[in-house]
């Protein structure tokens, strides 16, 4: 009975460990038949192509550990007979070929720092033993030949363990500078691998996410001041390092990450009751939240873009420009955005260009060079965007203005580009001056009389309508009466808070005045105070 149970136990031993060896062989190559990516925000969904292996349509294929492998799914399972088994197995890290000659290097590095170190150790022990050994003292010349003999010893053994120690450190440093390439440019998940397997009655495609993938676009705005034209290109730049070289096939890139769950929306009821006394709120800048809410926003401020978006007229330079002719190379659909592109992603991570199916495309805008002395005294030079422009993309913009780069600007999700800020007109400035001053007292109020001048000068060579922005103070108290002497030139528009904007022409190399003169009333023994 007992051999019977002893060979049993033996079979069994042979048997799970032949299966389990076979199981977690690591594969010398994945499969590359990689025919699309689909790039996302974070993450990109790779498109494959496996043959059958046999006439009974056996189908294999091995992926990288930086594969999802709850996210493999078939293009057509009309083909598939079956289900498709997906497998999860450990390995030892995985070498790419490209990272071979680089871990060759280090560790021809690391055996050469062990012998080193053994060196030192034996040098060091070297010293140690000539410290410990004392000659005989009878005959004086052997001993004023010992020590002759011992200096030189220890002079040579610790001038070598200097040597030693030197290269020692060089070769850790060098090490480490490997090391830390080696880290970077390591493939996502080394460590494991996925195998896809099934029976199939035709080629087989299938997809895989990963999230060891990125994309990023960047605009590059370019404004003719002659024209008014806005050149526009699109760049993007893209990286991914599953391990797999991906030289040819569609790239196209998504504007939105897919959910990993939807719900159906539903609408609460709103209900009111009377809120405890103990109940306070807390404050955080001017967000006020209860202790129900956890989440808030702030808004996003972009001084620069203060001004309105009325339409102003034209002059000989900066006139609107004439509708531009647009390649569509952002495809919309109702749930994402998509854009088309080529190029070879090697899988270790570098980043490429990607070229992009498209051209460049003049966008339609009226330039607008505008002054608010409040703000700076040099002008900003603003495009005022037609609303039948197309939406952009998500994206960081370079700007430039006739060639040379100004600045950068950021481009949100689904927004309209009204206005865009191009930078600052240095030649174009303005001087503030306030004018004098008078306070009168009487029974029954206080006067004060005040004002101010605006110089504007053209530094430029040509004539320019420029815009001018400024403010008029507005009573937040009844008892308080503002009454306006005189604004010379007259303004365009006051608005109902009292900001003031004109239309001013300035002439090449000239400078024109805006005089602004006003008076206010208030009662006796009171004192004004500005907000």
């Amino acid at each position: 009975m007992k051999a019977f149970t002893f060979l049993i136990l033996l079979f069994a031993f042979v048997f799970l460990n032949a299966n389990f060896s076979e199981a977690i062989e690591a594969p010398e190559n994945y499969t590359d038949t990689i025919t699309a990516i689909d790039f996302y925000p974070s993450g990109a969904k790779f498109s494959f192509k496996v043959e059958p292996a046999d006439k009974d349509g056996n189908f294999k294929a091995v992926l990288p550990g930086s594969f999802n492998a709850d996210s493999i799914r078939a293009l057509d399972p009309e083909y598939i007979e079956g289900d498709i088994r997906v497998e999860t197995f450990s390995r030892e890290r995985w070498i790419p070929s490209w990272l071979a000659p680089m871990k060759s290097q280090a560790e021809e590095l690391e055996n050469k720092i062990e012998k080193f170190k053994a060196q030192r150790a034996a040098l060091e022990q070297t010293l140690e033993m000539l410290s410990e050994v004392k000659p005989e003292k009878s005959n004086p010349g052997e001993l004023l030949s010992y020590i002759k003999d011992t200096q030189t010893l220890r002079l040579d053994t610790e001038n070598e363990l200097i040597n030693i120690k030197s290269e020692i450190t060089r070769a850790q440093a060098k090490l480490k500078a490997i090391n830390s390439e080696l880290n970077s440019r390591r493939p996502s998940g080394d460590t494991s691998f996925i195998v896809v397997s099934g029976k199939a009655s035709n080629t087989v495609e299938f997809t895989a996410f990963t999230s060891a993938a990125w994309w990023q676009p960047r605009y590059v705005l370019d404004l003719s001041t002659t024209s008014g034209k806005i050149g526009t290109d699109l760049y993007v730049r893209a990286s991914q390092r599953t391990g797999l070289d991906f030289k040819d096939g569609d790239i196209i890139l998504h504007t939105k990450t897919p959910d990993e769950r939807i719900v159906n929306p539903v609408l609460n009821p709103l209900k009111v009751g009377i809120k405890p006394k103990e109940e306070k709120l807390a404050t955080v800048g001017s967000v006020s939240y209860s202790r129900n809410n956890r989440m808030f926003e702030s808004a996003r401020a972009m001084p620069m873009m203060m001004a309105d978006t009325a339409a102003f007229e034209e002059d000989e330079d900066f006139g609107a420009a004439p509708e531009a002719k647009r390649v569509q190379s952002v495809k919309e659909t109702l749930a994402d955005r998509t854009i088309d592109a080529e190029g070879e992603l090697p899988g270790d991570g570098s980043e490429r260009e990607l070229e992009i199916y498209m051209t460049t495309i003049n966008l339609k805008g009226e330039l607008l060079i505008m002054l608010i002395p409040e703000q700076r005294n040099n002008a900003w030079i603003i495009v005022s965007m037609d609303e039948s422009n197309d939406k952009l993309i998500p994206a960081t913009a370079e700007l430039r203005v006739d060639g040379e780069t100004t600045g950068k600007i950021s481009i949100g999700e689904y927004e309209t580009q009204k206005q865009v800020p191009f930078g600052y007109a240095d030649a174009i400035t303005v001087k503030k001056e306030a004018l004098v001053e008078k306070t009168g007292v009487s029974w029954f109020s206080g006067v004060f009389t005040s004002g101010y001048k605006l110089e504007i000068t053209n530094g430029t060579k040509s004539e320019r309508v420029i815009t001018v922005k400024d403010r008029l103070p507005i009573p937040t108290d009844e008892k308080i009466k503002l009454e306006v002497n005189r604004i010379d030139p007259k303004e365009k528009e006051r608005d109902t808070e009292n900001r003031l904007t004109w239309e001013i022409t300035v002439p090449a190399g000239a400078t024109v005045p805006i005089i602004v003169d006003y008076k206010l009333s208030y009662p006796s023994g009171e004192e004004l105070l500005y907000r």
